[in-house]
């Protein structure tokens, strides 16, 4: 009894994450590479990768992770592993990943991953307080359709999406050329939460609409929640793919609360829009011009007036709302013309009747015209 429980125990360490076992050191690439051979599922094109802050978990740098990307690319299939494994280390089951996944992994920047890994497309990253620049992503898998980034507060721009492609070395450096656009982002789905975007400048949201616009994914999906933003700029009237938006819990406390821009209104083929908790205050006029069948949600908005609560529920109410205001715009005017009109005549009549000072400077324009005339034929 004694012996199979010890058997038992030995076998679950050795399918635990992150335990040791008694052929692989952590921290060791061999180990790594099993590891990233164990969290391969071929069949759905997935390496999920979930470390979890967890004491009997070891410390991964990325420079150990880079290796075992590094050793997985030049599998030559003389390591010694289960056959599972060796099938999935084959260059053409590898080809078959589509999609990577980093859960809790504190790496400063993206390990290259391209040589182990040909076609990656979407790119999860969870959870990782070290990450400050996208840059080593957007770099090395400019053709990304997928790109998940999440809780992840260092982060404080999204510029990265708006440059060129970096030569291998700059990308190492961590540095781009904001000057230059990009001219191939294929993104489709675009979740970014939980980072730090406030001190973005203008001209960086600008341009980085700008490259999401010019996606030939086309964007479909975008989510910029809980970033510390205070407005949505109005670049993303340009990204008339976008078909989901999801805006929320970004609580601007400023006077203006969370400003949305006039140019959400050209964004025609939306059917969802949530922009719950956001502290907006207002909503422009054009954002009637929405397809009257999008879904708004504009929940924990406590301070917004305009439009009136009661025609916040959707897109249709809102076009009631602001039509009803057009037509007593409208109408004021149309019962103001004839006042006007009125009023014109009446200035007129008392400034050019006798004794008006219209009439008098008629009379000297008169009298001066005449005696010009008379002296020019005399």
């Amino acid at each position: 009894m004694a012996s199979s429980s010890s058997s038992a125990m030995n076998s679950s360490s050795h399918h635990r994450p992150g335990i040791q076992s008694a052929k692989f050191k952590h921290h060791s690439s061999a180990w790594l590479v099993h590891e990233l051979l164990k969290r391969t599922d071929t069949t759905n094109g997935d390496v999920s990768l979930f470390h979890y802050p967890m004491t009997q978990v070891p410390y991964i740098t990325m420079e150990e992770m880079q290796q075992a990307f590094d050793e997985l690319a030049s599998f030559d299939g003389n390591q010694e592993m289960p056959p599972e494994y060796v099938e999935r280390a084959q260059a053409e089951a590898r080809s078959r990943i589509h999609r990577i996944q980093f859960c809790w992994y504190q790496f400063p920047q993206f390990p290259t991953l391209t040589d182990a890994y040909v076609n990656i497309q979407h790119v999860d990253i969870r959870q990782n307080a070290s990450l400050t620049s996208i840059d080593s992503i957007i770099t090395q898998l400019p053709n990304l359709t997928s790109f998940n980034l999440s809780d992840c507060p260092n982060v404080r721009t999204l510029a990265p999406l708006a440059s060129v492609a970096l030569s291998e070395n700059d990308a190492t450096n961590g540095e781009y050329d904001s000057s230059r656009r990009h001219n191939s982002l294929a993104l489709k789905h675009l979740w970014v939460r939980g980072c730090s975007l406030s001190n973005m400048t203008n001209e960086e949201w600008a341009n980085v609409f700008e490259a999401l616009a010019g996606s030939s994914g086309p964007l479909e999906r975008l989510t910029l929640s809980r970033n510390n933003i205070s407005y949505l700029h109005g670049n993303i009237g340009k990204v008339t793919s976008l078909t989901y938006l999801f805006l929320e819990d970004n609580s601007a406390c400023g006077s203006n609360g969370f400003v949305i821009p006039g140019e959400i209104g050209s964004l025609h083929n939306l059917r969802f829009a949530s922009l719950c908790g956001n502290n907006i205050m207002k909503l422009p006029r054009q954002v009637a011009h929405l397809n009257p069948n999008c879904d708004v949600y504009l929940h924990r908005n406590p301070n917004l007036r305009y439009p009136p609560p009661q025609y916040q529920m959707s897109i249709k109410m809102m076009r009631h709302f602001f039509h009803q205001e057009r037509m007593k715009i409208f109408r004021g005017s149309v019962l103001l013309i004839p006042h006007l009109t009125r009023a014109r005549w009446r200035a007129l009549e008392r400034l050019y009747q006798p004794g008006g000072s219209g009439y008098f400077g008629c009379k000297e324009r008169f009298e001066e015209t005449v005696r010009r005339t008379s002296i020019t034929y005399s």
